[in-house]
């Protein structure tokens, strides 16, 4: 227990070194953590002795270890360990151009090359992990420190890539639950959010800032048995007009790398609020569900993507109900195509009272929204003023 719980491996050379202090050094060697927290690889590891040691032969005590090179492999599925390692060490521990490897069934998901991590409990009674490596090539800080008031901070940072994160943990059951509150800035968007982890991450309290949207945020995101999430998203601000222009360029043009990371998505986006309905990402599709656009009069509708790329389309579903002049009310249902990479709308089927427009009427009122409406815009489809001539117009 004293000696951290590590066990030395695959020895392919040893020495004894008496300056500048007295240390053994092993060459090419593998240290393992006895619970299987971390495994180092291929390294070169002094382990500087105390005077008991040095007086009693039998007994290996060690004030510290200096490790040089090699691989540090970290699962995923071990960080609370970690962590509850972190805070009971009492030896000091530093790594010199060493990779940090964090593993997830035994497949590299995140990596810092040529890092300077030290691990100290000796300063004012906190324990403490430091790290500075590469990340693709950017520089990269990492730090943990245990508190005296039971909880952990964690911080880290690529400042070249603009991301600082900033995490408060509480210490409940030595880690066996994760609770805590996030900060985090990843390129001008700033997220908040308190959280606990067990079998699935819990966020409330969330709040999410850019220059597309100001909104809270809460709900579940899953890891097994393939990752997934539902959130619940109340926006007090958002520019649909420049998310509809990035979604134009980003997903409906050829040769985009982002529709292979789209197409990998399982979750739900619920929002309400500003309006209502679920964003619905499954088996590669996206699907707009029970969507009701503002709380007076509003606009009901329901959308699918299907593929992604040029010349691929948005099929929508649209039902309005009308209250014009001293009228009764009149039902309209819509339904056709959106082809975001010409801004063209295609009606397929006019219902007006279940009146089914002829086609020629239809491809009239199709034209009549290309001119009046879209004006080579999809942008324009968020205008409240021609939307509503062109329905007046429509129901007269």
């Amino acid at each position: 227990k004293k000696n951290s719980n590590f066990n030395i491996k695959n020895i392919s050379k040893i020495n004894y070194k008496f300056f500048p202090t007295p240390r053994l050094r092993v060459y090419g060697s593998n240290l393992e953590h006895e619970e299987n927290i971390l495994k180092i690889e291929d390294a070169e590891i002094d382990i500087i002795l105390n005077l008991i040691s040095l007086i009693d032969y039998k007994r290996l005590n060690y004030d510290r270890l200096l490790i040089r090179g090699g691989t540090t492999n970290v699962k995923i599925n071990k960080v609370n360990k970690l962590l509850d390692y972190i805070k009971k060490n009492q030896k000091k521990i530093k790594f010199k151009k060493n990779n940090i490897v964090i593993l997830k069934e035994n497949k590299k998901i995140f990596e810092i090359k040529n890092s300077i991590t030290k691990l100290d409990s000796q300063k004012k009674n906190k324990q403490q992990l430091k790290a500075n490596g590469f990340f693709l090539n950017h520089k990269i800080y990492f730090l943990i420190e245990n508190n005296p008031n039971n909880k952990s901070d964690i911080s880290f940072g690529i400042p070249a890539l603009d991301i600082s994160a900033n995490i408060q943990l509480n210490n409940k059951d030595n880690f066996s639950i994760l609770e805590g509150l996030v900060n985090l800035e990843i390129l001008n968007n700033f997220f908040k959010f308190n959280f606990i982890k067990e079998k699935k991450l819990k966020i409330n309290q969330g709040f999410v800032r850019n220059n597309l949207v100001n909104s809270s945020f809460e709900g579940e995101i899953y890891f097994k048995p393939n990752f997934s999430f539902n959130l619940n998203i109340k926006p007090s601000d958002i520019n649909i007009k420049k998310i509809l222009f990035i979604i134009q360029q980003k997903y409906f043009l050829d040769n985009q790398p982002e529709l292979e990371i789209i197409k990998k998505i399982n979750g739900s986006l619920n929002f309400k609020n500003i309006f209502e309905g679920s964003i619905i990402f499954k088996n590669g599709e996206i699907i707009f569900q029970n969507f009701k656009t503002k709380k007076d009069n509003p606009i009901f509708f329901d959308a699918k993507i299907s593929k992604f790329g040029k010349n691929e389309k948005i099929q929508f579903n649209l039902l309005k109900n009308i209250q014009h002049k001293n009228k009764s009310k009149r039902e309209l249902r819509m339904s056709g195509f959106i082809i975001p990479s010409t801004s063209r709308v295609i009606f397929k089927k006019i219902l007006l009272d279940n009146e089914i427009f002829t086609d020629e009427k239809t491809k009239k009122y199709e034209k009549k929204f290309k001119k009046e409406v879209i004006n080579n815009s999809l942008s324009n489809l968020f205008i409240d003023s021609k939307i509503n001539n062109f329905i007046i117009d429509l129901v007269d």
